[in-house]
C-alpha cells in the first residue's frame, strides 16, 4: 500500500487528538476527584450514582428530623423539671405551714411566696420551643394557660409528630392536662382526676395560707404527692421518647454513611492511579507532538534540498 504525506499527516493528527481526549479526561478526573463526571463516562455507573445520591438525601433528612425531635424532647424535659421543682417547693411550704408553729403573719408570708410559685408555674405551662407552645397539643400558636383560670384550662388535643424513618413517627409534645392535671370543672373538684391539678393545689394553698388555715394546707399534701408522681411518670415517658429519637438519629447517620461510602466507591477516582496515568499521558502527548512536528514539517522543497 502506498503511504502518502496526507495519510501520514492524518494519522499523526488523529493520534494527537486521541491523546488530547484521554489527557482531558484524566485532567478532569484529577481536578474533580471523580471518575464519573458525565453520563457518557459510565452509563451504568451513573444510574447507581443517582440512586446513592437519592438515598443519601433520604437518610440525611430523617437524621435531621430525629435530631430536631430529640432537641424538642430535651427542651420539654427541662421545662418539666422546672415545673416539678416549683410544685415541690410549694409542697415544702405546705408542710411548713401545717406544722402548727407558724403565726398568721408567717402564714401570709408563705402565701405570698406560693403566689409567686403559682405565677411561675403558669409561665412554665406556657413554655415555647421554636415559638411553639409545647403543652397545648396541636394548637402550638396559642398559649394554653393564664393566671386567672389555669386550673380550669382544657389544653388542646393532638400531637406534634416527627417522621424518623419509614413507618416510624414520634410525638414530641405532652398534653398539659396530663402533666399539670385535668381541668377542674367544680370547686371543690368532685372528680378525683381533677383534685391533684397542680394549679388548683397552689391556688388552694395560697388561699389557705392567706386565711391562716394550717389544717387546710396540710390536707393538700396528698394531692401534691399524687401530682408529683404523675409529673415524674410523664417526664419518664418524654425521656424514653428522647432516647428513641437519639437511636433513630444514630441509625440514620450510619445508613447515610454506608451509602456515602458506596457512592464514593462508585463515583470516586483512584487518585494515585489517575495521577500516574495523567503523568504518562502527558509524556505520550509530548512525544506525539515532537514526532508529529518532525513528520509534518518537511515539504517537497525540503526533500529536494536534501
Amino acid at each position: 500500500m502506498r503511504v502518502t504525506q496526507g495519510m501520514l499527516s492524518n494519522q499523526v493528527l488523529y493520534d494527537i487528538e486521541n491523546n488530547y481526549q484521554q489527557l482531558s479526561q484524566l485532567q478532569n478526573e484529577a481536578s474533580t476527584g471523580n471518575k464519573i463526571n458525565q453520563p457518557s463516562d459510565d452509563p451504568i455507573g451513573v444510574q447507581f450514582v443517582m440512586q446513592y445520591d437519592s438515598e443519601t438525601a433520604y437518610y440525611q433528612q430523617y437524621q435531621q428530623n430525629a435530631s430536631q425531635a430529640n432537641s424538642a424532647l430535651n427542651y420539654a424535659q427541662s421545662a418539666m423539671s422546672e415545673a416539678q421543682t416549683v410544685v415541690s417547693q410549694a409542697r415544702d411550704l405546705a408542710v411548713e405551714a401545717s406544722s402548727g408553729t407558724e403565726t398568721p403573719t408567717d402564714l401570709k408570708a408563705l402565701g405570698t411566696e406560693v403566689g409567686q410559685l403559682y405565677n411561675q408555674l403558669v409561665t412554665v405551662g406556657n413554655t415555647q420551643y421554636n415559638n411553639q407552645y409545647i403543652f397545648n397539643g396541636q394548637s402550638v400558636d396559642t398559649a394554653p394557660y393564664s393566671d386567672a383560670d389555669a386550673a380550669s384550662t382544657t389544653t388542646a388535643s393532638g400531637n406534634v409528630v416527627y417522621d424518623l424513618g419509614d413507618g416510624v413517627s414520634l410525638p414530641v409534645n405532652t398534653s398539659g392536662n396530663d402533666f399539670f392535671g385535668q381541668a377542674v370543672t367544680t370547686n371543690p373538684p368532685t372528680d378525683s382526676d381533677q383534685s391533684d391539678n397542680a394549679f388548683y393545689l397552689l391556688s388552694q394553698l395560697q388561699t389557705a395560707l392567706n386565711n391562716g388555715d394550717s389544717q387546710q394546707a396540710g390536707d393538700l399534701l396528698n394531692g401534691f404527692d399524687s401530682r408529683l408522681d404523675k409529673m415524674s411518670d410523664a417526664q419518664a415517658d418524654v425521656g424514653a421518647r428522647s432516647d428513641r429519637a437519639q437511636m433513630m438519629e444514630n441509625r440514620m447517620s450510619d445508613l447515610s454513611q454506608n451509602v456515602t461510602t458506596l457512592l464514593a466507591n462508585t463515583q470516586g477516582a483512584d487518585m494515585a492511579q489517575v495521577l500516574t496515568q495523567l503523568s504518562s499521558a502527558m509524556a505520550v502527548q509530548q512525544a506525539s507532538l515532537e514526532v508529529g512536528a518532525q513528520a509534518l514539517v518537511p515539504t517537497l522543497v525540503d526533500f529536494l534540498k536534501s
